[in-house]
């Protein structure tokens, strides 16, 4: 599932980036996080972790064996494009916080190269999103494609709410 995907990048994310400190003290992986050398526990967890998510989305979305065979099918393919498309930009997010930091003395062609970068990436994260929407209309109704664009969302503010907790900064409930 794409959720699951997509939580699970973003746990391996936040933990591969708390153990490498760049410059100041800030998290500064040179490089998208492996999948290598995963611990078992964290194995047995993520696979209990994308088994629950998809019951939710099957009971939530009252979808039959037939949808939730075909959105695994999507998110496979889906979700490792756009973790490769968030590695991207997390790190040109970076490169771009590092140059800035730099106050006058920042590379302003490395800051528009950079910026430029940032811009292409959201461009194709978007199409994406667009292209993920329209696979999903193939074998689910308009109402369902929303509610699951919805459930995504409530996912991905619970693990920024977790991350944060996770890196000592104050995690704030949805109201």
């Amino acid at each position: 599932m794409k959720i699951v995907t997509l939580t699970a990048a973003l746990l391996l994310c936040a933990s591969s980036a708390s153990a490498q400190k760049g410059a100041r003290g800030r998290a500064r992986p040179m490089r998208p996080p492996p999948r290598i050398n995963v611990p078992p526990r964290r194995q047995a967890l993520e696979k209990e972790f994308r088994q629950r998510s998809e019951q939710v989305v099957r009971e939530k979305l009252n979808l039959s064996d037939d949808q939730v065979s075909r959105l695994r099918s999507v998110n496979a393919n889906v979700g490792a494009q756009r973790n490769a498309l968030f590695a991207q930009e997390r790190l040109v997010r970076l490169d771009l916080r590092d140059e800035m930091a730099k106050g006058a003395a920042a590379d302003q062609s490395k800051v528009s190269q950079l910026m430029t970068q940032a811009r292409d990436l959201q461009g194709r994260r978007f199409a994406l999103q667009q292209d993920e929407q329209q696979q999903l209309s193939g074998f689910m109704t308009p109402v369902q494609v929303a509610q699951y664009v919805g459930l995504q969302a409530q996912i991905r503010q619970r693990m920024r709410e977790m991350q944060q907790g996770q890196n000592g900064e104050p995690v704030v409930p949805n109201p």
